[in-house]
């Protein structure tokens, strides 16, 4: 009965181990050697020798090169050399296999070659089943795909024995046989060394069996390519310095100081249309699942720490802005705003703006390590030095937590209106209407007033024309100064302050916002602060809106722009405090117009005269300003009459106001005309009223 293939093997093996070859023509030797022959399709004798002794060592694990061979049998390699021609009959026959890449078929080379039996052929052995080789294949003839194509580079770059000049004739000839393959085409015809083509093959062989997880070292990959050391230190610094042909033409990327890896654009010519295997899509549908995919990957600090992103963020924010370009708003985004580390922010805020949910620093603390030093990123955001904050699109507000005030970065309406396009309104607060006085609704009135009093207000006046103020706000910008025009109108009741700011409105076509004191204040706990808050960026929003400046008036202002108290009194005197410290910042960062009103002047904390580019007195009118008054009120009145009732009475404008309302009441109810005995009566009614005021209380 004829034995099986490794009954056969085994006792040649046991044969010619350390026979030094001299046995091989004993009798039981020779019928065993050709039981090899016969069983495993061996065509010679020395091929059958060979083959045992390469069989021993693969089933210990082991591959064999010449000198593992000459050991093998206890004889010198020089002994071994006149068996070439069986080896490489062997190899070609597909009984034998490499463990390393290909590495030609000269005679130098098929010595240096680490063998074993081929997987097939060695398990049809071990099985006791028919015995097909796979014949080795041809690599100059036989076209291989991708992936065999930079696996073979791969193995090569990875293989000690293979030096530079060696490697760059195999990629050559890889080449040269796989012009089939578009990236190979597309290298050679825009990367001209072939050290740096058999880089990014080794990239893209170090990628897809990662999967996209891994990344290649540089130093290791470049010592494997390079034999010449000096080569290497230069190439070397070509990446680390961003200088290297790969990363200029946005193939390659230094991914830290270690490790580098191949680009989104590098991925696309390497896969083609098998990309979407190996790189997850970040091709989102519209801009709410790009802010979503960007806000996951950067708030997440510990991915960052892993990744060692940290000074990458302009390739991996660049990656998903390229890759989802059909979303118009981001063209736009980058335009405004060019760095980096202010576009990844901004995306975060704006996910957190439409999840309604408020985004503290915190949460983004991932950003700022890429920025190189969290306390100065933190600090660059409190001050407001950001472009996106200097731009007006970001803005801090405090918010309180049980933990204590934290600070919120959220979109300003000019923010959302560049990120969300056409769908901002959407999230846009609307401004209380209520509180918004139109030009055109106010009625025109001639005011009196002394010249002194009248210059300062023709000098207000003509500043706030349109034209004149923005040729203002742009020379205080260029002189570094700030841009806000706050004023302060002060005096007696009833002078005129209030009209005169509506006066200034309607003459220079600006809206008026309102702000109703009483609202500020409230009985729970730090709900003034907030309304207070919400005064100012419902203004800075109708700002954005408006193609005027609009005018934000404190009128009666004194409980809010009265002396701090101290604080120890009562938690009133510590929540007004609260909202002067407010109202003080955001006159400091104005950047409008705002008018306060007040008949306390003298009530004003010390901290907001400084902050009023105006301050106008209004005193109780003279006696010729009051007899203009009484004649532009009363036509009627002749100019003896007038200056008498002006000098006998020391009214201001709004109780002269009251007066003629009364005597035209007179005249509708008795069908009688006003007299000046009749406005005697009736200023006598008012000076008396008027002084009369007593306190309540107890004697």
């Amino acid at each position: 009965m004829e034995k099986t293939s490794i009954q056969y093997i085994k006792e040649v093996a046991k044969k010619v181990v350390n026979s030094e070859l001299k046995r091989l023509g004993a009798a039981q030797t020779k019928a065993a050697i050709e039981g090899v022959m016969r069983t495993v399709g061996l065509a010679t004798k020395e091929e059958a020798v060979l083959f045992c002794a390469y069989f021993d060592k693969t089933c210990q694990g082991r591959a064999m090169d010449f000198d593992d061979v000459s050991s093998y049998f206890g004889c010198s390699t020089l002994d071994i050399m006149e068996m070439v021609p069986s080896v490489k009959s062997l190899l070609s026959k597909g009984f034998l296999m490499r463990t390393r890449a290909y590495n030609g078929d000269s005679l130098a080379d098929i010595t240096h070659m680490s063998l074993v039996v081929e997987d097939s052929v060695f398990s049809a052995i071990i099985g006791n089943t028919p015995i097909v080789p796979k014949p080795a294949a041809n690599w100059e003839t036989v076209k291989l795909d991708r992936y065999e194509f930079c696996g073979t580079v791969g193995t090569l770059v990875e293989d000690k024995d293979v030096d530079t000049e060696r490697l760059v004739k195999q990629v050559l000839r890889l080449e040269k046989a796989n012009l089939h393959l578009d990236f190979v085409e597309v290298l050679r015809n825009t990367i001209d060394e072939v050290t740096d083509r058999a880089l990014f093959y080794d990239l893209a062989y170090d990628y897809y069996r990662s999967e996209g997880s891994r990344k290649s070292c540089i130093s290791k990959t470049l010592r494997d390519i390079h034999s010449s050391f000096s080569k290497y230190m230069i190439v070397k610094k070509e990446i680390l310095e961003k200088r290297h042909i790969l990363i200029k033409e946005g193939l390659v990327e230094k991914f830290d100081e270690k490790e580098m890896r191949l680009t989104q654009e590098g991925c696309t010519l390497f896969f083609g249309e098998d990309i979407k295997y190996f790189v997850k899509t970040r091709k989102c549908e519209d801009i709410y699942a790009f802010l979503s995919m960007v806000n996951e990957f950067f708030r997440d600090a510990d991915q960052f720490r892993a990744q060692r992103d940290f000074d990458n963020l302009p390739n991996i924010l660049g990656d998903l802005e390229k890759e989802n370009a059909h979303i118009a708003q981001l063209a736009m985004v980058k335009k405004m705003l060019a760095d980096a580390t202010d576009r990844a922010m901004f995306y975060c805020v704006g996910d957190g703006l439409v999840n309604n949910i408020p985004t503290y620093l915190g949460d983004i603390v991932g950003i700022f390590r890429c920025a190189g030093s969290v306390s100065k990123s933190f600090s660059k955001i409190k001050s407001g030095k950001t472009t996106m904050q200097m731009r007006g699109y970001v803005e801090l507000e405090k918010k309180d937590s049980l933990m204590g005030p934290k600070v919120v970065l959220k979109l300003t309406d000019k923010g959302t209106e560049l990120l969300m396009g056409e769908e901002a309104q959407m999230f846009v607060e609307e401004v209380d209407e209520s509180s918004l006085i139109a030009p055109e609704k106010i009625v025109g009135k001639k005011l009196f007033f002394t010249d002194k009093l009248d210059n300062q207000l023709s000098l207000i006046r003509g500043s706030l024309q349109e034209e004149t103020y923005q040729r203002l706000r742009t020379r205080l910008e260029e002189q570094c100064l700030p841009k806000g025009v706050a004023i302060l109108l002060y005096g007696e009741p009833g002078t005129g302050k209030t009209e005169s700011v509506m006066q200034i409105a309607k003459e220079t076509g600006r809206v008026v916002m309102h702000v109703d004191i009483s609202n500020t204040k409230s009985m729970w706990f730090g709900e003034s602060e907030k309304i207070i808050k919400k005064v100012f960026s419902d203004y800075r929003r109708l700002c954005s809106r408006s193609k005027t400046t609009p005018i934000l008036l404190f009128n009666e202002a004194d409980a809010v722009f009265s002396k701090r108290k101290d604080v120890s009194r009562s938690n009133v005197a510590q929540t007004e405090n609260a909202i002067q410290n407010i109202i003080l910042e955001e006159m400091e960062r104005l950047d409008g117009i705002l008018v306060a009103t007040t008949n306390l002047a003298d009530n004003l904390d010390a901290a907001f005269e400084r902050r009023f580019l105006f301050k106008v007195r209004y005193d109780k009118p003279t006696a010729e300003a009051k007899k203009a008054i009484w004649q532009d009120k009363l036509p009627v009145l002749a100019d003896d009459e007038a200056l008498s009732l002006a000098n006998q009475y020391d009214f201001s404008g709004g109780q002269i106001d009251n007066v003629v309302r009364k005597a035209m009441m007179e005249e509708i109810v008795k069908g009688e005309k006003t007299t000046k005995a009749t406005l005697e009566t009736l200023c006598s009614e008012e000076y008396i009223a008027y002084r009369s005021v007593q306190k309540v209380g107890f004697c």
